[in-house]
């Protein structure tokens, strides 16, 4: 890769990246404002998606200051939206996950945003509508080869 093209996808990962927190993240924390810090929300979703963990894997996930995501988790788990389990392989370790509560709410708030999604998919042309589902599918592919830190 020469550095031209290496300048080149800098400057289109950088824009990538506020396109996608404008046009994606942004609408989907709206469904949750005044409910969730986006840093709650994230942490949230990422239980979601992954299921149970420690508190060291959500923070390190999240690149979080792990004193950090301890306040954010007592919060959480004070106000309900997570419960806490003994690791079933390391009985020293506490496992985080979502309540069922929080798990209907989220599911909710990401109906909502498939709509809103859709809406906008609707107005694109088949073309531009294969492509951008293309794209999606490549750009996780790639991203799930990056290093996870």
């Amino acid at each position: 890769m020469t550095d031209n093209s290496c300048v080149q996808a800098d400057e289109d990962v950088f824009h990538f990246m506020l396109f996608v927190h404008r046009a994606l993240e942004k609408p989907f924390e709206e469904y949750f404002k005044g409910k969730f810090t986006t840093l709650q929300l994230n942490a949230l979703c990422t239980l979601c998606a992954n299921g149970p963990m420690t508190m060291s894997d959500l923070a390190a996930s999240l690149h979080t200051p792990r004193q950090q995501m301890s306040k954010l988790i007592e919060k959480l788990y004070e106000d309900g939206y997570i419960v806490r389990s003994l690791d079933q392989n390391d009985r020293r370790k506490i496992r985080i996950a979502i309540s069922e509560e929080t798990a209907i709410c989220i599911n909710e708030g990401r109906k909502k945003f498939d709509k809103f999604i859709k809406s906008y998919l609707k107005g694109l042309d088949e073309a531009d509508y294969k492509d951008f589902s293309y794209a999606i599918r490549i750009v996780n592919r790639i991203l799930t080869k990056f290093p996870q830190r």
